[in-house]
């Protein structure tokens, strides 16, 4: 990876203020589309905000985070993105930099009428003032784009991820959302990937995201109800969550199943 300083720099290339053929009539209809997007997140459980690529700004934001980090993160998303970089470690700053740099540069390279057909998914850690770590799962897409074709808004959701801060491990890749093929990052992220779970724990996890209970499980697989009971347990252990339901939405996320 190139180094920070180098990648800041590119990094605000890409998220300065830049001139979008968009005019106030289009912000006048997002301003519509801003009561669904809360709605979303309400939805969704998940922190959410919205970048306006033309005013360099976050344009919506809907955090809850606040009472984890101790931070008024509602107000510091009313700052440029670079604040953030003050509360990572430094090789998670480097990892980010670079992760979003090659993204949107790989976006560049896109025919413009395909670009929301594309999800970034990477991982971070953030500070609280007392100098605990707090894990994070992004996903971005691209939600407007302006009369050209160019990205205007960007749609970002951040999730915590419970009990992963000692792990430094950072996973990312750039998913064709249409066929699920992930188009960037792929070798790496499927190394990474493979030492979450054994290929057991992968198929378990699998048939509980189709909504199958330990007993059908244990019938499909033919093993005991309680060796399923047990792959369940040490999955939750592995990834490092409090129960299945959060195993199952890790999992989906970044891609085990």
């Amino acid at each position: 990876m190139t180094d920070a300083k180098s990648l800041i720099n590119d990094f605000k290339k890409i998220f300065s203020a830049r001139e979008c053929l968009v005019f106030q009539a289009d912000y006048d209809e997002f301003v519509h589309k801003r009561h669904l997007l809360k709605q979303l997140a309400e939805v969704e459980n998940s922190s959410m905000s919205v970048f306006d690529m033309n005013k360099g700004e976050y344009t919506f934001v809907r955090s809850k985070f606040d009472s984890h980090l101790f931070y008024p993160v509602n107000d510091i998303f009313k700052r440029e993105p670079s604040y953030f970089f003050e509360l990572m470690p430094k090789p998670d700053l480097v990892f980010t930099l670079d992760t979003t740099v090659k993204a949107f540069n790989f976006l560049k390279q896109l025919d413009k009428d395909n670009l929301k057909e594309y999800k970034l998914v990477f991982e971070f850690r953030l500070s609280d003032p007392a100098g605990n770590l707090y894990r994070f799962l992004q996903q971005c897409v691209v939600l407007e784009q302006d009369k050209s074709g160019n990205i205007w808004m960007v749609l970002i959701l951040n999730d915590m991820i419970p009990n992963k801060t000692g792990e430094n491990k950072l996973l990312r890749k750039m998913i064709h959302l249409p066929t699920g093929k992930i188009c960037l990052f792929q070798e790496e992220f499927e190394q990474k990937s493979k030492s979450f779970l054994s290929k057991r724990e992968t198929e378990i996890i699998g048939l509980l995201s189709q909504g199958l209970q330990s007993k059908e499980i244990s019938d499909k697989l033919f093993i005991s109800i309680n060796t399923v009971n047990n792959h369940r347990q040490k999955i939750i252990e592995k990834l490092n969550v409090e129960n299945t339901y959060e195993a199952l939405r890790f999992a989906k996320t970044i891609g085990i199943v």
